[in-house]
């Protein structure tokens, strides 16, 4: 299929950089599929969703390069993106009444089984349609006409989650200054150049020391819990948490009194959590934490630019009978000390040195793997304007699972509306069916326990 592609003589944009490739091949092998990052919409009253959302989505598309490009050649060591020239917005966009699915206790639970179907569902090139690699679904009830939920799924060789939240941010402004005229349903790609991969922005140093631990697989000790080994085929369960806007607070407040970030404390609870439904044979576990590099990368690139620019940091946890700040602080102290090789010695930076990512991810699959869990937390979206036009009011972040990396992830964001939700992955197979609800439950009482006490 992508040789008709090929030969259309579509707009050749640029080969991926190596962050780009690491999606693209994983995708290509069913390892990992997607990112989502869905929104709870407040609407004025009579205004119809479907043409203030063309509205909006034309002003992207026309505004951000990156929308309307597809990588090509992924099965090969060069794949390249290409230009869309035009993008029929019916064909990416899906309307779903939430009140044709069975009664559900809360639109939450509608919005989990919507989420676990679109990370199982890849994105591929087709040769009777030129489909971006992004779609939307948005969720409508007629019980609830004041509200929907538009969920944006997209594929991470586009852009990472900070990119998503300036996705929904800019659809919010777009949307509130619709006018009330139809907008067409094509809309044609925008003619300027991608903004370079990282490596093009910013140089990622790697020491020896770092390249030699990268090249060499050290299992696991024997006491360290990383779930079932690395295997395709790759399926993902989903289920998000939600805290109330009031525990979020709290959390903040004693996460700040308490000398570390939330991001810090919600990874060593998470440590705790999934510990506390261990056998006690498991001593040690790693958790992994995404971080933005965006802080160290020049022009054009700013914290609104759609684009991938993620590292990672690790950190090592022994069995504690239960949450310690001490713990939250370390784990603070590990994350700046990753930050302050401002990209070097990174996971991301390794991939320069990786000759055939196929080949070299197929390698890992029924080996250990390395880390218990992953925890990517994109931050706090603004707050609540408390206006009468179209309005973000919560948020949850998600993604597929991987066959080859942490057993566990959690995507976190908080939302304007100041809550945090937590959206739980994992792949079929890899851990007990009942393990994420009862790590959800341990989680839930920790938080609520802390805000009890602080």
């Amino acid at each position: 299929m992508e040789d008709l592609f090929r030969e259309a003589r579509f707009t050749s944009l640029r080969l991926l950089g190596h962050a780009e490739k690491y999606s693209t091949t994983r995708s290509h092998l069913g390892i990992y599929l997607n990112v989502g990052l869905t929104a709870r919409y407040k609407r004025p009253s009579g205004v119809p969703v479907k043409p203030a959302l063309f509205h909006a989505l034309s002003a992207l598309i026309s505004k951000h390069p990156i929308l309307s490009a597809i990588p090509l050649a992924v099965e090969t060591p060069d794949p390249y993106f290409i230009r869309l020239p035009k993008i029929a917005l019916s064909e990416v966009v899906t309307f779903v009444e939430e009140d044709a699915n069975p009664p559900s206790p809360d639109w939450q639970e509608i919005v989990d089984k919507v989420l676990e179907e679109q990370h199982n569902c890849p994105f591929e090139v087709q040769s009777n349609r030129t489909l971006p690699f992004w779609r939307i679904f948005v969720l409508e009830s007629n019980n609830v006409p004041g509200s929907f939920t538009l969920v944006f799924i997209f594929h991470h060789s586009l852009m990472d989650t900070k990119s998503a939240l300036s996705f929904h941010d800019e659809m919010e402004g777009h949307m509130a200054q619709y006018a009330g005229v139809e907008p067409s349903d094509v809309v044609y790609g925008f003619p300027g150049p991608l903004v370079p991969p990282l490596e093009g922005l910013y140089t990622l140093p790697v020491s020896q020391d770092f390249l030699r631990s990268q090249e060499k697989y050290t299992e696991p000790s024997h006491d360290s819990w990383t779930a079932a080994p690395q295997f395709t085929p790759m399926k993902t369960r989903f289920s998000s948490l939600w805290l109330s806007d009031v525990d979020t607070k709290m959390l903040m407040t004693l996460s700040k009194k308490e000398q570390t970030s939330v991001t810090a404390a919600l990874q060593a609870l998470i440590a705790t959590c999934i510990f506390s439904v261990l056998p006690s044979t498991y001593r040690t576990l790693q958790g992994d934490c995404a971080v933005s590099l965006r802080r160290f990368l020049p022009e054009p690139v700013t914290a609104t630019t759609l684009g991938c620019y993620v590292g990672s940091s690790s950190t090592t946890y022994l069995r504690m009978p239960s949450f310690d700040w001490d713990e939250a602080r370390r784990t603070k102290i590990a994350i700046e000390h990753t930050m302050a090789q401002k990209g070097g010695d990174m996971p991301v930076g390794y991939l320069a040195f990786i000759q055939n990512q196929h080949h070299w991810m197929l390698q890992k699959l029924g080996r250990k793997r390395m880390s218990a869990f992953e925890l990517s937390n994109v931050g706090a979206s603004s707050t609540l304007r408390g206006g009468s036009n179209f309005e973000i009011e919560s948020m949850l972040f998600s993604q597929s699972s991987s066959a080859c990396s942490a057993a566990i992830k959690v995507s976190a964001v908080t939302g304007p509306d100041g809550r945090l939700a937590l959206g739980f992955t994992w792949q079929e197979g890899v851990i007990e069916a009942d393990m994420i609800e009862r790590v959800k439950r341990a989680l839930k009482g920790e938080v609520e326990k802390l805000a009890a006490l602080g």
